[in-house]
């Protein structure tokens, strides 16, 4: 198991079995190149299902309501940008581009790529459960053409609360 929580957004994630979740955020590629003003999610995480499923994970402590514009839109189009730059990153790490050396798991690195499921799941910490198909709907919109080019399976994006995370075991209850 993964033995440091990963603690975002006022939500503790983990642990993880070892080599499961991919903290893209500390990976040196990143570290190079976020000078950029580039946005990513928080982390990769492996799931063994078949076929094999990587959920892309952003946390938020909270959201705009879609009558909350231009927020709305913005928030939106921020997440939407951390999603695609954090596959297309995960991507050109493991066709290492950037280094000759993998920064990923083993399990992450030899994963069949052209077998692979990808779903981009935003976690909002403070959300009551009416306010998240708006912004599932917005979100899937958003995403439309990632979803296209890169052939995704539906459903491909998630937008959940702290206790639907938890059902999912994706996060804990703070102890």
């Amino acid at each position: 198991m993964t033995t440091e929580p990963i603690v975002e957004s006022g939500m503790r994630f983990g642990p993880y079995p070892e080599g499961h979740c991919f903290r893209i955020e500390q990976s040196k590629t990143y570290q190079r190149i976020k000078k950029d003003k580039l946005k990513i999610a928080e982390f990769l995480l492996y799931r063994n299902t078949n076929p094999p499923t990587v959920l892309i994970i952003e946390a938020k402590s909270s959201s705009p309501r879609p009558e909350t514009q231009p927020n709305f839109d913005e928030f939106i189009a921020e997440i939407k940008e951390k999603f695609a730059n954090t596959l297309h990153l995960f991507i050109a790490i493991r066709l290492k581009r950037h280094t000759k050396r993998s920064e990923c798991s083993t399990i992450l690195q030899n994963i069949d790529l052209g077998n692979t499921k990808f779903r981009f799941i935003l976690i909002i910490k403070e959300c009551q459960e009416g306010w998240l198909p708006p912004l599932q709907d917005a979100l899937t919109q958003v995403l439309k053409p990632i979803i296209k080019i890169w052939n995704l399976e539906s459903p491909s994006v998630a937008v959940m609360n702290e206790d639907m995370a938890q059902k999912k075991r994706l996060i804990k209850v703070a102890e």
